[in-house]
């Protein structure tokens, strides 16, 4: 009897080390990683690897921004980042956000909400003030954008819509919309390099709305800022064939 209490012990301690030492994906990419550890302090935005990174000092309990290209309908929370020095000792805390999904465009206008109040990025000097709204926004130039992107164009005298979605390698990702009465099971996207899917479809001229599926799971296409909603409330991308 003792015997077998100790082979259960010791196999109990076999699987609480495997499990222990199991790898656990990071739901973030490389680039973000990259970026994140390398951040020092807060400072005005900037680009870097292709992403945008904002930041804020210590002292409110959250903050969070939404942009113009997603009509301010998404806050994205900031998250908190400590430096240390040599020896340990605590140098400084600040919150941060990395903007992966940069769109296509020159200029990005944002709000940053801190502690429920919206205002305008303190570390940004840059702004534009909207006469149709009378609100105060942060402005930021952009000087690299993301070259794959779903758009429409007119191929060889046949419109043909581009769609791109970019993320981890080795999915298998689905298109449904108007197009397919929301069929998600008609059209794949092939992965065409690592991480970048793409598939081309003929559309005639119209308006469309679309999602993506990987698995169970639907999201709209990151790289169009054109955006709607359900009448339950979930977002999906819009796209406009000339």
């Amino acid at each position: 009897m003792k015997k077998s209490l100790l082979i259960l012990a010791a196999f109990a301690i076999f699987v609480g080390t495997a499990a222990a030492e199991k790898t656990v994906e990071s739901p973030y990419s490389f680039e973000y990683r990259e970026i994140a550890q390398k951040l020092q302090g807060p400072s005005a935005p900037f680009e870097k690897n292709g992403c945008i990174v904002f930041s804020a000092e210590l002292g409110p309990r959250y903050v969070g921004i939404a942009f113009d290209f997603e009509n301010y309908q998404i806050i994205h929370p900031f998250m908190r980042k400590s430096t240390y020095d040599e020896n340990g000792d605590h140098v400084n805390t600040w919150y941060f956000y990395i903007l992966e999904d940069v769109p296509q465009t020159n200029k990005i206008y944002y709000r940053m909400i801190i502690d429920g109040l919206w205002t305008t990025d303190r570390l940004n000097p840059v702004q534009y003030y909207d006469t149709q709204t009378g609100i105060h926004l942060s402005e930021l130039t952009v000087q690299k954008k993301v070259a794959a992107a779903t758009r429409a164009s007119v191929q060889s005298g046949v419109e043909a819509t581009h769609f791109v979605y970019r993320g981890k390698s080795g999915q298998k990702v689905r298109l449904a919309g108007t197009f397919t009465k929301w069929d998600s099971w008609i059209y794949e996207l092939k992965e065409t390099a690592a991480g970048l899917y793409e598939l081309d479809l003929p559309l005639p001229s119209g308006t469309y709305y679309y999602v993506y599926y990987i698995g169970t799971e639907r999201f709209p296409d990151r790289t169009n800022h054109d955006m709607a909603w359900t009448d339950d409330g979930r977002p999906i991308s819009k796209l406009v064939v000339n």
